[in-house]
């Protein structure tokens, strides 16, 4: 087996960037981030039963479910990447204060997305966007000696419930951002 200049060359390196709102008006830098950053897509399938059935067959399953996160390990607590990390949270723009709210999560809640942006060995650049991001694993801060915090944020893709049909993520190269 030989491998080919090409599959060289798309090799993802380093941890990436994360930002959020991509290339809308709105767009900042994410970070910075300690520990790596990971993209999931988790797919459910439903197997077409019929009699005789040997195994899974070719053409005869289905995606039922499909969901997408991107979990990042942010260092910069900020009180605005705070209340982004509890969503339907208050933050108080006089104090800064942030206070839980009613439970009740409204769509400022929602990023437009959130995207981590890597680079490959061949200089290109690899984007993976999930849209209508929701941070929703809560937050746990835990604070050691001599160690910097770094809180774990797991960010959900939503579908909009506008238009069902649209991507709840995209995985692209760019040649140049």
């Amino acid at each position: 087996m030989s491998l080919s200049t090409e599959q060289l060359q798309n090799i993802v390196i380093d941890t990436g960037v994360v930002y959020v709102n991509y290339e809308e008006t709105d767009e900042k830098m994410l970070g910075p981030c300690k520990g790596g950053n990971t993209f999931l897509v988790e797919q459910e399938f439903k197997e077409v039963e019929y009699d005789g059935r040997r195994g899974k067959t070719k053409g005869l399953r289905r995606i039922i479910n499909e969901n997408a996160s991107l979990t990042v390990r942010l260092m910069d607590l900020s009180q605005e990447n705070i209340k982004m990390a509890l969503a339907g949270s208050n933050l108080d723009e006089a104090t800064s204060a942030i206070t839980n709210g009613d439970r009740t999560i409204s769509d400022s809640d929602y990023l437009k997305n959130i995207a981590l942006v890597g680079t490959t060995t061949g200089g290109k650049t690899k984007v993976i966007t999930l849209f209508n991001a929701l941070s929703d694993n809560g937050l746990n801060m835990e604070m050691v000696d001599k160690d910097e915090l770094a809180v774990e944020l797991h960010f959900s893709a939503h579908y909009d419930p506008a238009n069902l049909e649209s991507p709840i993520y995209k995985i692209e190269d760019v040649e140049v951002i």
